[in-house]
């Protein structure tokens, strides 16, 4: 019976899945970068021998631009270090911004409470202002709600 990395190693031969080889050479590349640059990376691909980063920020692509010569140069030394990254055959690398935003994640609105109260609701209400006493007198009855 095989290990399971040598048939990962079987399958990544293929020529079907050679990118499978290619996005592990990738993930070396960004963890490479400086995290000026792998913070504002969503993800990266290839086109006709062109590297494409796409960033979530303009100045992210300004500071792309800047170290254009250092990710040629560690594309360079992956070569030389990881044998299995010779299949990456680029002649240009270039950087764009999405224009997509992100999805922002849900607010759970009707929150249950999952702890017990520790107030008994037994304070004396000394506020002067008529909206901060009705704020307050409503805090009072839902926590002797709670409580009962």
């Amino acid at each position: 019976m095989k290990d399971s990395k040598t048939i990962i190693s079987h399958l990544k031969k293929n020529p079907s899945l050679k990118t499978l080889e290619q996005e592990e050479c990738f993930d070396i590349l960004i963890k490479l970068l400086p995290n000026s640059l792998t913070n504002f990376i969503k993800f990266i691909y290839t086109k006709n021998h062109t590297l494409f980063f796409v960033l979530k920020h303009p100045s992210a692509k300004m500071e792309f631009n800047y170290k254009r010569n250092l990710i040629k140069d560690i594309l360079k030394k992956i070569e030389s270090f990881h044998p299995k990254c010779k299949c990456i055959n680029l002649k240009e690398i270039k950087a764009f911004v999405s224009n997509k935003r992100e999805a922002k994640p849900e607010i759970l609105k009707d929150a249950t409470i999952f702890y017990k109260e520790r107030s008994l609701g037994d304070f004396t209400n000394k506020t002067k202002d008529e909206k901060l006493h009705e704020i307050f007198e409503k805090i009072r009855k839902e926590i002797l709600k709670n409580n009962a």
